[in-house]
């Protein structure tokens, strides 16, 4: 058997498990009996539910992806300075969890807001679930979509010129085509992103019921296991529908014969993007201000006071333990997912076998579970096991929550990279693993980087899906989050969201050191080329 082959069964065996086997035996709870189903669907409050997320996720997912669209063309299309600190800038959303985000956006514009003292705003509703569904799902298209320019051929601007073709149609003709797969995937990535977080909505939505806050109240506040997997069923449908747009859109590109982007002279586009970018990193900051506030301040409502009150409750119990679980699981989850994302990306982009596409489907549908769904089908799947309330449950619950994205951002770069590598080394009778350790992964390596990061960070933030898995010696910083706002102690859960953003901002800072590192020796190594 090809060694390649081994590796496909290897993986789908891996998603098997980790992945099929809880959902189903999660649905076979269900008492299809009785109609409970069809009281769900055609109950109000669910018919509500559903059209409020289909609603707010459609404006939020529109908006999330053309800003991204706009910022990553901005930063790779035009003369713009300090790149390389406003991408570490533009991520910073994504470094805390989504439901410090509506604390933040709660500071701003509740009721008592800062802004609300000087306009009649309210932003409570959908309003605020747009709002902070976009604040907290952009990065994570940005990283998507400027993946994508990194692996243009950018050869290809300059045929365009010499055709005669203006900027409109080299835009149209090139950049579009080029951008087609990554704009695909980060649509999609981003729509079961915001469809299935009830963060935001938990935070801001109020009386304005979306379908995952719908789930949330069954499972966690009337523990109604079977309807909550039913509502569950609904949360996946976005992920088929993402696989079958994948599959019938060509990919254009690869990065044989890639060179730099010149980027032409013009002031005034210079200027505009410049402002624009600074005005929506500037609110992102204000915003993580806002939040930041109440870690430093007595008592939000009755005394605005510098105190360290909150940091000393914190402290006081048993802090340590939970920083060291977060930080050990979320390290496991970058190495061990990046290994398993990225390989089932080689699989499914460049080995043309049967299982290919079925690895494909499987490994974007973990995209749509949502994290509290996959949490329960952990517990139905596992409570018996020796893995259950151990950290091997807790890291194999956050590869599966969160390996889509990662798995996307290698997928569109490994079909970038020259399919003809594998077919020469065959004619050379060269080793497969030496084409792949000295050829592709030196060629992705910047996408292998991001990869680990992503992981880590969300493995860091995240909450619903390790809400069931844990017991009092693993588990993790984030989930004290939801203890400490559920009793209304904000400034608790505000001192560690600001501690996991610290975290989580050292990790970005050193890929951003390492990336400054090898983009300086890629420009001295063309400068000495040229010198030649």
């Amino acid at each position: 058997m090809k060694k390649r082959s081994k590796l496909s069964i290897f993986i789908f065996l891996f998603l098997l498990v980790s992945v099929v086997f809880p959902i189903f035996n999660m649905l076979l709870k269900i008492d299809w009996s009785d109609d409970s189903f069809q009281k769900l669907i055609t109950s109000t409050a669910f018919k509500n539910a559903l059209f409020n997320s289909l609603f707010v996720t459609s404006i939020a997912t529109v908006i999330s992806v053309s800003l991204s669209f706009f910022l990553a063309y901005t930063l790779n299309r035009t003369n713009i300075k300090h790149r390389s600190i406003l991408k570490l800038l533009i991520s910073l959303p994504m470094l805390i969890p989504s439901i410090s985000h509506g604390l933040g956006l709660i500071n701003l514009f509740g009721v008592n807001g800062i802004v609300t003292h000087f306009f009649n705003f309210n932003i409570i509703g959908s309003t605020g679930i747009i709002l902070g569904s976009i604040i907290y799902s952009f990065p994570v298209a940005f990283l998507i979509i400027d993946d994508g320019y990194f692996y243009m051929d950018n050869n290809i601007y300059n045929a365009a010129e010499v055709l005669g073709m203006n900027k409109w149609q080299t835009f149209k003709t090139v950049t579009l085509c080029y951008l087609k797969k990554p704009l695909l995937s980060a649509f999609f990535a981003i729509f079961t992103m915001i469809f299935t977080d009830y963060g935001v909505p938990l935070a801001v939505g109020g009386k304005y019921l979306t379908l995952p806050v719908f789930l949330y109240k069954e499972v966690i506040g009337l523990l109604d296991y079977s309807k909550g997997t039913m509502i569950g069923l609904f949360l996946l449908i976005p992920a088929l529908i993402s696989f079958l747009f994948d599959t019938f859109f060509k990919n254009y590109g690869n990065v044989d014969g890639n060179q730099k982007y010149v980027v032409k002279e013009n002031k005034i586009r210079d200027i505009v993007a410049t402002i624009i970018v600074y005005l929506i990193i500037g609110f992102v900051i204000v915003l993580l201000g806002s939040f930041i506030y109440y870690a430093f301040v007595n008592n939000v409502m009755l005394d605005k006071s510098f105190s360290l009150t909150h940091w000393e409750y914190v402290s006081s119990n048993n802090l340590s333990q939970y920083v060291f679980n977060s930080i050990f699981i979320s390290i496991m989850v970058a190495i061990v997912g990046t290994i398993i994302g990225y390989f089932s990306a080689y699989v499914t982009a460049r080995i043309k076998g049967k299982l290919s596409k079925f690895l494909h489907l499987l490994t974007i549908c973990t995209l749509a579970v949502p994290g509290i769904v996959l949490g329960l089908s952990y517990t139905i799947s596992f409570n018996e096991s020796f893995i259950y309330n151990t950290f091997v449950i807790l890291i194999m619950v956050n590869i599966v929550h969160f390996i889509a994205t990662p798995y996307l951002m290698a997928y569109n770069a490994l079909l970038k990279v020259n399919q003809n590598y594998e077919v020469v080394a065959k004619t050379c009778n060269i080793p497969m693993y030496k084409i792949i350790i000295d050829v592709i992964i030196p060629c992705t390596k910047k996408t292998i980087r991001e990869m680990m990061v992503y992981l880590f960070v969300n493995s860091m933030v995240t909450i619903s899906a390790v809400t069931f898995l844990f017991n009092s010696k693993t588990m993790p910083l984030s989930l004290l989050i939801n203890n400490y706002e559920g009793n209304m102690m904000l400034g608790e859960a505000a001192v560690i969201s600001l501690i996991i953003l610290v975290i989580n901002a050292f990790v970005k800072i050193i890929i951003y050191v390492i990336n400054r590192k090898e983009d300086r020796r890629k420009v001295k190594y063309e400068f000495n080329e040229e010198a030649i």
